[in-house]
């Protein structure tokens, strides 16, 4: 069964505490870390009351690009995107099963969420690509 971890505003998701909730999939947190870092992006956390869990926000300068959490399966990213461009992603040079994703997911407001689990090295770059994708986005 899957949990979100880091639920105590006291532990920060960081350090030691997140190489242990993520295990082996630490390696692949660190690699994307340094490949969005790589690019000009930064990860900031908070602490949000109303969810009661930590949330990480991918960031290129104020926007938000998208969101982190952290999970005992590995870390999620989840994307929304305006119906205006939302069929730009389905464009990108990713793999087919990230744009079955987003076809799937129903739309929350006029955003079209796109929530991928990473858990593997491969999906970093076709995150990497969605990123980029949205960081141009005005």
């Amino acid at each position: 069964m899957e949990n979100q971890l880091f639920t105590d505003p006291m532990v920060k998701p960081e350090g030691v505490a997140l190489e242990d909730a993520l295990g082996k999939n630490y390696a692949i947190f660190t690699e994307f870390l340094e490949k969005i870092n790589g690019i000009g992006l930064v990860l900031e956390w908070h602490y949000y009351n109303d969810a009661k869990t930590w949330l990480g926000k991918v960031l290129h300068k104020k926007k938000n690009l998208c969101w982190l959490s952290v999970w005992n399966t590995g870390f999620k990213l989840t994307f929304y995107f305006p119906e205006r461009v939302i069929d730009g992603v389905y464009q990108l040079d990713i793999d087919t099963e990230i744009k079955k994703i987003a076809r799937e997911m129903k739309p929350v407001g006029k955003s079209h969420p796109i929530l991928l689990l990473v858990k593997n090295k491969k999906i970093i770059r076709d995150v990497l690509i969605i990123l980029e994708y949205k960081k141009s986005l005005k």
